[in-house]
């Protein structure tokens, strides 16, 4: 592989890792923080309750519950980002793999396919020594070996 090849892979390589890299330092603080947000609108409901049990809640209430709800919103996106970009690190990285040896380079072959020459046909000494054969068992008859005899050394 040439020298630019393979600088073109490690390129690839370290570019897909610090992409994916950047992509968990985005992620895990933004989970963290979505866990956060949840627990703060949960201590933010107050609002809520005061609405359903029929009591006029208080601005701060319903300004707590409002942003907390989009402070669950905003880290619910970075994580989704975060994820995207480990993704996409991975893909990059990956791609290392499509770089490919250069055109002109050889590849080896396999070795190549030994040519059999077709078999010789059978002399007429071997056909008789067959048809005896099948005389002695008692495949044929005395006149139809020496039939297929004639009819072999005729040839």
């Amino acid at each position: 592989m040439s020298r630019a090849r393979r600088r073109a892979r490690l390129a690839l390589t370290l570019l897909g890792l610090i992409i994916a890299a950047i992509g968990l330092v985005i992620y895990l603080p933004a989970s963290s923080d979505s866990v956060t947000a949840d627990q703060e609108a949960i201590d933010a409901s107050s609002a809520d309750w005061a609405d359903t049990l029929g009591y006029e809640a208080d601005q701060s209430a319903r300004d707590a519950r409002f942003e907390a709800e989009q402070d669950k919103r905003i880290a619910e996106e970075d994580k989704t980002f975060g994820m995207v970009l480990i993704g996409v690190g991975a893909v990059v990285f990956a791609a290392r793999w499509a770089v490919r040896p250069e055109a002109g380079a050889t590849v080896k072959s396999a070795p190549p396919m030994p040519v059999f020459a077709p078999a010789a046909p059978p002399s007429p000494a071997d056909e008789i020594a067959k048809l005896a054969a099948l005389r002695d068992q008692g495949v044929l008859t005395d006149t139809e070996f020496e039939q297929r005899k004639q009819r072999l050394l005729s040839t």
